[in-house]
């Protein structure tokens, strides 16, 4: 079973991004790049959802805006 989040990326001056997940609604991720604030997501969600085993569903962030 994948687990897929909506993300928002939106730029930020005087440059970066800000990154912004639906279903994660107080976590706010900022980066230089589009790239950069994704890797940080996936370490927050990996480390909000790790489970007691080794075993991690695969995980997708879907690029969109979140509503």
């Amino acid at each position: 079973m994948t687990k897929k989040y909506l993300i928002n990326v939106e730029p930020i001056e005087p440059g970066g991004v800000v990154l912004t997940i639906a279903e994660l609604p107080r976590l706010v991720i900022f980066g230089k790049t589009a790239e950069d604030a994704l890797g940080w997501a996936r370490e927050a969600i990996a480390f909000r959802d790790s489970p007691d085993d080794d075993q991690q569903p695969p995980l997708e962030l879907i690029l969109g805006r979140a509503s």
